[in-house]
């Protein structure tokens, strides 16, 4: 699955063709539909992949040891890194609702659903650092959050489209600098 996932990632689900899946997996198409289905069965499926390893690694760093903003610097990083991959894929969540938006309310959902997941465990995570005393801004955690999942979403997109990962890393990095207490 993680071969398919790789393929709609850097070719989208309309670019993508049976020929793409059956090059990337080295199984013919009638092994693929009888395993997976249709291509939107098989982008669905794809789409829940990407959420359970992507997204999940992200929430993962969230919770994971160190101080709050060390493991929101871990997720940009990581971030600036997607942004800097040689193929410029971006984020598949991203790139799927920009192409496909709600027109199919399975992704849309799993999206939404998605993007609230990361919102929820950012807040938890600034919330823990205004407690301690390092933020240096005024908005809610909650904004943050959302601040901080939207200048992401916005950088790996940057980054696809023109291909400049400098842009994306000046992005991420000025978010940084601006919530650190000083």
């Amino acid at each position: 699955m993680l071969a398919i996932v790789d393929v709609f990632w850097r070719l989208g689900f309309n670019q993508t063709s049976f020929r793409e899946l059956e090059a990337a997996t080295g199984e013919g198409r009638q092994s693929l539909v009888n395993a997976f289905g249709d291509k939107e069965s098989i982008f669905e499926k794809a789409i829940q992949c990407y959420i359970d390893h992507r997204v999940n690694e992200v929430i993962d760093l969230l919770r994971g040891e160190g101080e709050p903003l060390d493991r929101i610097a871990k997720v940009v990083a990581r971030w600036e890194a997607d942004a800097k991959a040689p193929d410029h894929r971006g984020c598949l969540l991203v790139n799927t609702g920009g192409e496909i938006g709600p027109k199919n309310a399975a992704i849309a959902d799993r999206m939404a659903n998605s993007t609230q997941r990361l919102v929820n465990e950012f807040a938890k995570t600034y919330q823990q650092a205004m407690r301690s005393g390092v933020i240096a801004t005024k908005p809610t955690a909650k904004s943050l959050a959302r601040l901080t999942v939207a200048l992401g979403d916005g950088a790996l997109l940057q980054a696809r489209v023109s291909g400049d990962a400098v842009a994306a890393k000046q992005t991420l990095a000025t978010l940084t600098e601006l919530i650190r207490r000083r």
